[in-house]
């Protein structure tokens, strides 16, 4: 995995960081607290680069963006 985006639509400001979870493993955090910039109605950030230039993780592996200030993540698995 080279490459983590986040976005979020209807504010001014925020920041963000990314976690992961590996199979059977408990959470860890992929990136700092990191802030988004403003695009228009929505704000974006993101963490490495775009390619294979990254870790490698197992099939399963449960990675998650979460915003400073909201309950809710937004998760994705790897298949």
């Amino acid at each position: 995995m080279g490459w983590v985006y986040a976005s979020r639509e209807g504010v001014r400001s925020g920041t963000a960081r990314w976690t992961l979870k590996k199979p059977g493993g408990a959470w860890k955090v992929g990136g700092g607290w990191k802030r988004a910039s403003r695009v228009g109605s929505h704000v974006e950030t993101s963490w490495g680069k775009d390619g294979r230039t990254g870790p490698k993780y197992p099939r399963r592996t449960r990675i998650c963006v979460e915003f400073r200030g909201l309950t809710t993540k937004a998760c994705v698995t790897l298949k």
